[in-house]
């Protein structure tokens, strides 16, 4: 078993299932609730995706880019502005999420990536 939230729950960039739902993925058809983690008090899910973990992940960023409604970053090391995204075929975004997918530590899935 993976020591990574990634590898253990086919989520290249660890997105929680709060992130999951807003990009309009559907419980229990495109993830599940996968491992729990703290950040100070509150306690989030990481998303276990269920299908194809890079198409899922690209549905997602499409639909709500890397920012929250407030401005802030979804994901602490990433601030890519939404019309830069928008400008990326298939497969920068892929490779865009291998970026991502090595700042969260993932050894697992790399063979996705090829």
């Amino acid at each position: 078993m993976s020591d990574f939230r990634t590898d253990r729950n086919n989520n290249p960039t660890a997105m929680t299932t709060a992130i999951a739902a807003e990009g309009g993925l559907i419980l229990s058809t495109d993830y599940e609730q996968g491992d729990s983690f703290r950040i100070g008090p509150a306690t989030y899910y990481t998303a276990k995706l269920l299908g194809d973990p890079l198409k899922l992940t690209v549905q997602v960023i499409d639909k709500i880019g890397f920012f929250t409604k407030a401005g802030a970053p979804r994901w602490v090391y990433v601030r890519q502005p939404t019309w830069i995204w928008g400008l990326l075929n298939t497969g920068q975004k892929i490779q865009f999420i291998l970026y991502m997918y090595h700042m969260e530590g993932g050894t697992a899935m790399l063979p996705l990536f090829n």
